[in-house]
């Protein structure tokens, strides 16, 4: 049984890695095993935040405030992790560029193999980079970022989807889980106008994070005033027909969404071009536009789906990507 020394700071998605890892046989310690307090502050941390906001005029040391807190938190988990003297065949880290230095070293100490895997383009998470010696090898989910860092030791691979119970009754005909960034409540408003034309009947769920930057209201789009979990965003795009996925400026990777709709046989309205060099994609599937022109969309909604072939599917599934990234043979 490989022994696994699991980092990652996301607690949400980190769940359903943990899971995966022991229904497939691993020995796996979570790092970040508790779920990290955002802005839970003590009485005198939020008087220190008020003090800095209306004296100091400095509305962004609440983010000091809390990175301080997942430092602490991080210490402890440091701490409680050295008391056991453990030893590792691997550690798998998600997005180490998030992850503090001295914990890194200390894995790296630990660890036969270290593997990171960035889900993020490095356009946003680019102090990966500064620890390129501490890994044996950086995944990253966009190519272009292998071919925009050639002296870096990245390969690229795409995100995976974590195989789940499919229910094969779906009553919403078109979801998106996101947090409203950008013009994502605009395209969205467009788009569920455009779907009712075609069909008043659709039952639509576009469900965005709220931030204080965006007050929106619509009775077209639900608002969340907090996150759901991913296990709560499975649930939805297993119920669901369609999933919306809206592309990040940033890069070209693709995101779960298209993982989740292998496992439970979605279609995916997409404003991501890359996803046609993939070996899953069927215009049967996958549609694209760019949410202005919707030209074709009536007849793709109104196509069977196409069900993918086992030796493709099994790439992104759990099982089979993290022996790929560890480099384990049966």
């Amino acid at each position: 049984m490989p022994s696994v020394l699991f980092i990652y700071k996301n607690t949400n998605l980190a769940t359903q890695f943990t899971k995966h890892f022991k229904l497939n046989g691993y020995d796996v310690y979570e790092f970040y095993d508790e779920e990290i307090p955002y802005y839970e502050f003590s009485t005198l941390q939020r008087l220190e935040n008020i003090y800095h906001r209306l004296v100091k005029k400095d509305t962004q040391h609440i983010h000091t405030i809390n990175h301080r807190n997942f430092i602490k938190l991080t210490n402890k988990k440091l701490n409680q992790l050295t008391k056991q003297n453990l030893q590792f065949d691997f550690c798998f880290v998600v997005r180490g560029d998030l992850v503090p230095e001295n914990v890194l070293h200390y894995a790296r100490s630990i660890s036969d193999k270290m593997i990171d895997y960035q889900l993020d383009g490095l356009s946003v998470s680019a102090k990966i980079l500064d620890y390129d010696k501490l890994f044996d090898q950086i995944y990253v989910f966009d190519e272009q970022d292998v071919k925009d860092y050639p002296n870096y030791n990245l390969k690229a691979i795409t995100n995976c989807y974590f195989e789940e119970a499919n229910e094969i009754h779906k009553t919403i005909d078109f979801s998106y889980i996101g947090v409203n960034t950008e013009d994502r409540f605009e395209l969205l408003e467009q788009f569920y106008l455009t779907l009712k034309k075609i069909n008043a009947a659709y039952k639509i769920q576009f469900n965005l994070k709220q931030d204080e930057f965006h007050p929106y209201h619509s009775d077209k789009l639900i608002m969340l005033d907090k996150s759901i979990t991913y296990q709560q965003s499975l649930e939805l795009s297993n119920q669901s027909k369609v999933l919306i996925d809206l592309k990040r400026n940033e890069h070209n990777g693709l995101s779960l969404r298209f993982f989740e709709a292998i496992n439970y046989h979605n279609k995916i309205i997409t404003n991501n071009p890359a996803v046609k060099n993939y070996n899953f994609y069927h215009p049967n599937n996958i549609f694209i536009t760019d949410f202005t022109n919707f030209d074709g969309l009536e007849e793709f909604i109104n196509l069977p789906y196409h069900k993918l072939a086992e030796e493709i599917t099994n790439q992104y599934n759990f099982k089979y990507w993290i022996k790929n990234i560890l480099k384990i043979t049966d």
